[in-house]
């Protein structure tokens, strides 16, 4: 007999048996597709290229979903015609039609269901996915064609991450409310469609996702303002379920709409329509509304109505809104990240920004722009994470106070001129620098001015701050990882860890990120106004707090 050890002989036996090809278990797997500029995807091949910002590749105008015109306006989203011939992913499509910013003609395309994925030059797989919702009350905002700083490029290479922004219906195109357009289901009759444009892209990053070298395990979902309520919105609707696994909620601006409510709008619109074609006395089937109401050309409805609230349908997102989170019945019960700016109001009372108050006070629009800027913190940071911590299944919640900008203990800002004391930390401030774009200001047109050599260092600390806390909590739900101060999540016991301050030092440009233990009330907003305020500054302030509390 051999003088092999009989165990020996039973495992050469055991090998034998696994290479034979009378054994079914043996699968031969294809290699894997080298990643590049070429893929495919669910609806046919596309090419892309690299990005000139960062050594990462770029895929640009991917249709997700088919044009929502004709007949297919306020209809859910329906998917894109394949093609087979490569197409070219190299320019951003157009953006949802919309007037910008500083503008007062439109612009933009009902034909606008895109989005843009961005990943570093390598052949690593299995990256996170970060979902871009851009903000703008859900009436503007687009990925990068009037918003360079959403460029995702740079976010990719330095957070090593599968990068998607994404475009969707706003305004009254997005979000209207009325019998009439009920079409084939609960879906249609919701008035979300806004909402279902941001399902549909989940749902192509769910089928695509492995295609750029991404997990479709791992999504994360990132708005900021209206933006940050898409979010929350999602993170609240049944039908986004498994779609996503992470959530950052940036300056959370915007409500959810009752139906009631959302019915009114609606109705309003129809009888302003039927004034407007010389017709008021018109009456009609549901079937004649719905007709009448797609004759019209985008621009007259938008120029008419505009309803961007989120609309609680009872469908698509829940009658409740957002009291669901007090009641923990809410499905998606994620890791968290969320905060404010410390200056987020400014941006609309400073005479450099939307100058809410052009013949005010220097005293009145700094009152305002403060205790709303308060007001904002406590209800989209603060009172949030107290409401989501309440719960013992909420995975952990983390709040950031995005402090960049603002004068310091010493009243110094890394901001030039009157920018410092009129604008601060801004609302949108953030988003340059968790982009990792700290070269392009929010507001693209201003670059020079407020990005100069001076503050460049504080910039690429900021940037690098951001991109790493953001990137970390993309990749685990847990935003430390990096050689930056711990990062404790939020928990409702007195004096214990709340949220950290972003900012960077003014005298040497490091980091300095510092925790908070304090929580803000709305009751603390009112007391510091009447403490602080009389006269008639007082008396403006306190209305704009009662409007935005809903007092």
């Amino acid at each position: 007999m051999s003088s092999w050890p009989r165990y020996a002989l039973s495992i050469a036996a055991l090998l034998l048996a696994a290479c034979s090809d009378s054994n079914d278990s043996f699968v031969e797997t294809e290699p894997l597709v080298p990643l590049s500029t070429a893929v495919s995807l669910d609806s046919g091949p596309v090419e892309g290229q690299d990005s000139t910002r960062a050594l990462a590749w770029e895929y640009l105008g991917i249709p997700f979903a088919a044009p929502p015109v004709g007949e297919l306006r306020w209809r859910a989203p329906q998917p894109p015609e394949p093609w087979t011939e490569t197409r070219s992913a190299t320019e951003l499509a157009d953006f949802c039609l919309q007037v910008p910013y500083f503008e007062s003609a439109f612009d933009g395309s009902e034909d606008c269901l895109y989005l843009n994925v961005f990943r570093p030059q390598s052949q690593e797989r299995d990256l996170p996915v970060f979902v871009w919702i851009h903000g703008g009350g859900n009436n503007n905002g687009d990925t990068g064609q009037l918003t360079p700083a959403y460029d995702g490029a740079r976010l990719a290479e330095r957070g090593n991450m599968v990068v998607v922004t994404v475009q969707y219906r706003l305004s009254t195109l997005g979000w209207l409310y009325h019998p009439s357009l009920a079409g084939d289901g609960a879906a249609d009759a919701s008035g979300n469609y806004g909402t279902l444009d941001l399902i549909s892209a989940l749902e192509w990053i769910q089928r695509n996702a492995t295609s750029f070298g991404a997990d479709a395990g791992n999504v994360t979902i990132v708005g900021e303002s209206a933006g940050a309520a898409n979010v929350l919105s999602l993170v609240i609707g049944e039908q986004a379920s498994g779609l996503f696994h992470k959530g950052i909620i940036q300056s959370l601006g915007g409500s959810v709409t009752p139906r009631s409510a959302a019915l009114n709008a609606a109705n309003t619109l129809v009888a302003d329509l039927t004034a407007f074609a010389g017709l008021p006395d018109m009456q009609m089937s549901d079937e004649e509304t719905a007709e009448f109401l797609r004759s019209f050309d985008a621009e007259t409805i938008l120029t008419l109505a505009s309803t961007p609230e989120i609309i609680g349908d009872g469908a698509v997102i829940p009658e409740a809104g957002y009291d669901l989170i007090d009641s923990g019945n809410f499905p998606n019960k994620v890791p968290l990240l969320l905060g404010t700016n410390k200056d987020e109001y400014k941006l609309y009372t400073s005479p450099l920004g939307f100058n809410e108050y052009p013949d005010g006070t220097p005293e009145l629009r700094e009152a305002v722009g403060t205790y709303l800027s308060q007001a904002w913190r406590v209800t989209g940071a603060d009172e949030l994470a107290t409401r989501l911590r309440n719960n013992d299944d909420m995975p952990g919640v983390y709040v950031y106070r995005f402090n960049w900008g603002s004068p310091d203990e010493n009243g110094d800002s890394p901001l030039p001129g009157a920018f410092a004391e009129t604008g601060g930390a801004f609302h949108s401030g953030e988003i340059s620098f968790m982009m990792g774009n700290e070269d392009t200001f929010i507001f693209a047109a201003f670059t020079p001015l407020v990005f100069t050599e001076d503050n460049a260092a504080s910039r690429a600390t900021m940037a690098d701050i951001m991109v790493n806390y953001w990137s970390s909590f993309a990749r685990t739900g847990d935003p430390n990882g990096s050689s930056l101060p711990v990062w404790e999540p939020w928990t409702n016991a007195t004096g214990a860890a709340k949220a950290v301050t972003l900012d960077v030092n003014f005298t040497d440009d490091s980091p300095r990120v510092e925790p908070d233990t304090t929580v803000l009330t709305e009751a603390e907003v009112y007391a510091g106004a009447n403490a602080n305020l009389d006269g008639e500054i007082l008396e403006e302030t306190l209305r704009r707090l009662d409007g935005w509390f809903g007092n």
